[in-house]
């Protein structure tokens, strides 16, 4: 049959649709394939500044070889620890002191209440020299039994009314600070060293800003470290990263900047995910009912707190010269008994939370003597991201907290020498179980192959991997 001037016309009109069509979605499916994953970008050549490693508090109320000490210090990377010696214990005191002194761990001893004779009738204190001279007479007593303090925190939290009034004021630390430096040097003390203000929030609104704009500079000059709690967990959602931002943001602008130590971090929310998990300020009565060790529980136990907990440890260290404090290292019988509290990463049997798993296995394996990298631009979508390196090793984490596989590109630009996989794992819970049940969620590690690919002329490295949800990720490099 003899083709018409209008069917050939028509095909190529229907061939010219069907080549841009085929354009088109060459063009479409090529674009969702570039952007399907997240951007995770490092410039290995800004570093944060060297990783100072974790604190952790420690109660002394009870001490326990269960606990394994020196191990879990050493798997979590503790340089210091923080602790508050209300009774004379001294074997637990010396015991724990011997772990410590083995991996060069420095100790700041802190106070929660100035003793009664110091005080007025409202609680606010008036002999300034006296409590001074406590201060020094503590330390002495300390270093006659063998377990010297490297530093004190005058007072823990001192902006919380204790009675009608608050202990300290900000011009009273001041002359706190001056009056025990003095005692200190008279007994010849001079190694040891003040800390403070120990304030329970970063926050620097109100009467909060005179804590450090009333220093003089001799008091300014006396501390090494600035001391603060930071739970701004309600505000923000259980981020501590805008508060502390925000925090040495004004120390910039008062020209007050100092390292820090958080000495009390961790998460205060409780619900993850539309889910009610009991405070660990007041533990549910769950799970085995016959023996006082097991039977209690709170969000401490489950995954989405040590997720949460996980990533704001990565936020903290994201500033230069920070120390993040854990909140407790573990549970304390009387602690669990009495009050019904659970904040600590170890149970009353010396076993792992599923925060302390995810915790030692980052800390365990960060390079020795590394710099801290963060990411060029903040993660979105429940991801958070951080880097180690030395000049060996190169160690990168990713956390996804959501309910969600995230599909991400990490990206390790201004890298000037050949890098190497390692080892590349995933750390996830097994199996997340119901409140009701009151069991505790356990970790589980899981090994992956990564693909690495080079990018030469923009000295970068690049793979992509797809995070499970609620989970983390750790991958170990070398430099060849």
């Amino acid at each position: 049959m003899r083709k018409t001037p209008f069917f050939k016309h028509a095909m190529k009109i229907w061939i010219i649709l069907l080549i841009l069509s085929m354009m088109w979605s060459c063009s479409f499916f090529g674009d969702r394939k570039k952007g399907q994953y997240i951007p995770v970008e490092f410039d290995m050549q800004k570093e944060v500044g060297p990783f100072e490693g974790l604190g952790a508090n420690v109660p002394l109320s009870f001490y326990s070889r269960r606990m394994k000490v020196l191990q879990t210090f050493n798997e979590l990377g503790i340089k210091y620890i923080r602790v508050k010696r209300e009774d004379e214990n001294w074997d637990d005191i010396l015991a724990l002191r011997a772990s410590t002194s083995r991996l060069g761990i420095k100790w700041i001893y802190s106070l929660d209440v100035i003793p009664p004779d110091y005080l007025d009738d409202f609680g606010k204190l008036v002999d300034v020299n006296g409590f001074a001279g406590w201060w020094a007479e503590e330390v002495d007593e300390l270093l006659y039994q063998d377990v010297p303090a490297d530093y004190i925190e005058l007072l823990d939290t001192p902006d919380i009314l204790r009675g009608d009034s608050l202990a300290l004021t900000s011009d009273l630390f001041n002359e706190l600070i001056h009056a025990t430096r003095a005692e200190l040097d008279l007994r010849d003390f001079q190694d040891v060293e003040i800390v403070g203000p120990g304030l329970s929030t970063p926050k620097f609104s109100g009467d909060l800003e005179t804590w450090y704009m009333d220093l003089d500079q001799a008091a300014f000059d006396i501390l090494p470290f600035w001391t603060v709690h930071c739970w701004e967990d309600k505000l923000e959602s259980g981020r501590v990263g805008p508060a502390v931002t925000q925090y040495f943001d004004y120390l910039d602008r008062i020209e007050s900047r100092k390292p820090l130590f958080v000495t009390s971090f961790a998460t205060s929310e409780t619900k993850f995910n539309d889910i009610q998990y009991p405070d660990p300020d007041q533990y549910d009565l769950l799970g085995n009912l016959n023996t006082f060790e097991t039977y209690y529980y709170s969000a401490t136990f489950t995954i989405p707190y040590a997720l949460r907990v996980y990533s704001n440890t990565m936020d903290l260290l994201k500033h230069k010269q920070v120390v993040p404090f854990l909140y407790q290292l573990y549970d304390a019988p009387a602690d669990v008994k009495y009050k019904k509290r659970s904040w600590g990463l170890l149970d009353l049997n010396g076993g792992e939370k599923p925060v302390f798993s995810l915790l030692s296995q980052l800390m365990k394996n960060v390079p020795k003597r590394s710099t801290i990298v963060s990411t060029l631009n903040p993660t979105q979508d429940g991801l958070n991201a951080l880097t180690f390196t030395n000049s060996d090793e190169l160690l990168v984490t990713v956390v996804n907290e959501s309910l969600e596989s995230k599909s991400i590109q990490v990206s390790m630009r201004g890298i000037e020498r050949k890098l190497e996989i390692n080892k590349a794992e995933f750390h996830f819970a097994q199996e997340i179980f119901p409140t009701e049940q009151g069991k505790k969620d356990m970790i589980q590690t899981e090994e992956l192959e990564l693909k690495l690919r080079s990018d030469g002329p923009n000295e970068s490295y690049v793979f992509t991997l797809t995070l499970e949800p609620q989970s983390v990720f750790i991958g170990e490099f070398q430099y060849r």
